[in-house]
């Protein structure tokens, strides 16, 4: 019964390591930071970007700012710029999210600007180090965003 038993231990051992795949040499996917939408994040001093992207219409000349700030500390301000004009704006403690007609931040768009080219924003936290984010301009044209063009004032 020797050999039986031996057999039994070696089909289990077989049967553990197929039912847990690669996943003992190759890390789990779930741990790998990475944009889940169109847009990119990063972070100025405590201040978190998530998911910024600049919107606008096909003959516009204005860029809507879409991101959602994440502040865990005190509410601070922040300097957002693109190209050479300059927002600032106050980021409470919490979620602060941008882009909707409600609260929009509105640039001026590159005369030469081309939809899905990526454009320099740089974002600042008092006192922190800028942050320059390589952002994504995207048309009103591309479906799910034909509502986020900037919002007449």
């Amino acid at each position: 019964m020797q050999p039986r038993l031996a057999a039994a231990v070696v089909a289990a051992v077989v049967v553990v390591f197929a039912a847990t795949g690669c996943n003992l040499i190759t890390p789990q996917a779930t741990t790998i930071d990475y944009d889940a939408s169109d847009g990119v994040s990063g972070t100025t001093g405590t201040v978190e970007i998530h998911n910024a992207m600049l919107i606008g219409e096909p003959e516009g000349e204005a860029l809507n700012l879409s991101t959602t700030f994440t502040n865990p500390g005190e509410a601070t301000f922040l300097e957002v710029r693109v190209g050479d004009a300059v927002e600032q704006i106050r980021i409470p403690a919490g979620v602060t999210t941008y882009g909707f007609p409600e609260q929009q931040l509105v640039f001026p768009a590159a005369p030469d600007l081309v939809f899905g080219s990526l454009q320099n924003v740089s974002f600042q936290a008092d006192g922190a180090q800028p942050t320059g984010l390589e952002v994504p301009t995207i048309s009103t044209e591309v479906v799910g965003y034909e509502t986020l063009a900037p919002a007449a004032e």
